[in-house]
């Protein structure tokens, strides 16, 4: 897996540069960049977006690996989504609302479900493992490219380039290719409009406009942010901001659930064909906890390609979804309820429609009476899924208070495909073990090296 003494070589050299900056120094440089940040919209509900004068360092030779692996985990998603459509007694176990149910059967008109997923993973010496998926409405692309950018204006980040040739990767071009492709196959027009459409007052409203610019700077696409309920459609032609719209990226489904009535126009014109409409809400069903259990169950094995099952047994931690059963652990007959209950320290519990890391229950940080308490909310019939811990690498990352300290912090690194194929990733960083920007956590890049 990962070379950790190279990486770990890595990591001084930079601390050395950090540490021997001068005229601007460390703390006065990470202050330009925040400066920068906020110029720049970087910000979540108001406030400055955490993180950090460091990027995470990946190894150049891993690419293939993480772009071949990120691949298949997204052709395994699809597979274990078509169970919902066409295996009923399956239906039960992908939960969601009887509207989103509804909106997740219409027909999108082009090949896939998952248009813009995203992999949320950990990767350390002890191998890569995927925790979640998020299939509906990931979100940091236009954050991460604008921390990228501004990166760059950073003296520390331009002598660690120089001195170890650093690249970054951001996420945007891949992204536009996706929407370029998927608009070709609805048989949209060469110069096309895309309407990237959520609720005005969202907490990620600033990284769906920094979305919106740059596609709107591309060669043959226009494009702007607009609210999905403030649209007008004639039965061909959608209009949003006065203007006909041919693609429209979605951010979350209840900006277009919650006052069904004001975006029924958005609704219709997707029901006819008559935009291309991504993420289709029948991506939904790939980020439902539970399309983990189908990849690591072994009554799920027929599903998959002999290269597919070697990635799953690689990179997913034994999943199940939680009920009365027996089942298998490392090979070993279990009885589900009463094992998991026995040996928390072993475990995570998880909401099966969860989202921002609320509700994870981490075995080893709560007490018996809090486990048990969790339990007994399943077992009255809440829809829950038992995973394996995993290894949570940390790394240290600089910090000013007033003056430059190191600081352990738990990492997390989100991998992005578009249309099926690896685009690129994110790195979120907390003191938590839920390491989520909704909990507190914080982004950076990271670079090959």
């Amino acid at each position: 897996m990962i070379d950790k003494e190279y990486l770990d070589r890595i990591d001084t050299s930079f601390k050395k540069i950090l540490e021997a900056a001068e005229q601007p120094d460390a703390r006065e440089q990470m202050e330009t960049l925040n400066a920068k940040l906020l110029e720049a919209n970087f910000t979540m509900s108001g406030k400055p977006f955490p993180t950090f004068l460091k990027p995470l360092f990946i190894e150049r030779r891993m690419k293939e690996y993480l772009a071949h692996t990120t691949d298949t985990i997204m052709d395994c998603i699809e597979k274990v989504g078509d169970l919902f459509f066409s295996n009923p007694e399956m239906e039960k176990y992908f939960e969601m609302p009887p509207l989103d149910r509804e909106l997740a059967r219409i027909d999108p008109g082009y090949p896939r479900r998952v248009i813009n997923g995203r992999l949320d993973a950990f990767l350390s010496e002890h191998g890569l493992k995927f925790l979640e998926f998020n299939c509906d409405s990931p979100c940091g692309i236009g954050w991460h490219d604008k921390l990228i950018e501004l990166l760059q204006d950073i003296p520390i980040i331009q002598e660690f380039k120089a001195k170890h040739k650093a690249e970054y990767s951001p996420l945007l071009p891949n992204f536009t290719q996706m929407i370029r492709q998927k608009n070709a196959e609805m048989g949209g027009p060469k110069e096309f409009t895309v309407a990237v459409s959520t609720d005005w007052n969202t907490t990620v409203r600033y990284d769906l406009e920094l979305v919106a610019s740059y596609l709107d700077h591309q060669p043959g696409i226009h494009a702007f942010f607009w609210d999905p309920r403030e649209a007008e459609y004639d039965g061909k032609t959608l209009r949003m901001n006065g203007e006909p719209v041919h693609v429209v990226f979605r951010d979350d489904i209840r900006d277009f659930t919650k006052e069904l009535e004001r975006s029924k126009p958005v609704l219709d014109a997707f029901r006819d064909n008559n935009i291309c409409f991504i993420n289709p809400f029948s991506s939904r069903v790939g980020g439902l906890k539970c399309v983990l259990w189908f990849m690591t169950d072994e009554k799920s094995q027929h599903l998959f390609t002999k290269d597919e099952l070697k990635v799953i047994r690689e990179s997913i931690p034994w999943t199940r979804f939680m009920k009365e059963s027996k089942t298998d652990l490392m090979g070993k007959p279990i009885d589900l309820f009463p094992y998991i209950r026995a040996n928390k320290d072993g475990f995570v519990l998880k909401p099966n429609a969860g989202y921002g890391g609320f509700g994870v229950t981490i075995g080893p940080s709560v007490t018996q009476a809090e486990w048990d308490s969790v339990l007994e909310q399943i077992s009255r019939g809440e829809s829950w899924v038992v995973q394996e811990i995993a290894y949570v690498p940390r790394g240290d990352f600089p910090q000013f208070s007033p003056d430059l300290h190191w600081k352990g912090k738990n990492i997390n690194i989100n991998f992005f495909a578009f249309n099926g194929k690896f685009g690129g990733g994110i790195v979120r960083v907390s003191d938590s073990l839920i390491i989520n920007v909704h909990q507190g956590g914080g982004m950076i890049p990271f670079c090959y090296v």
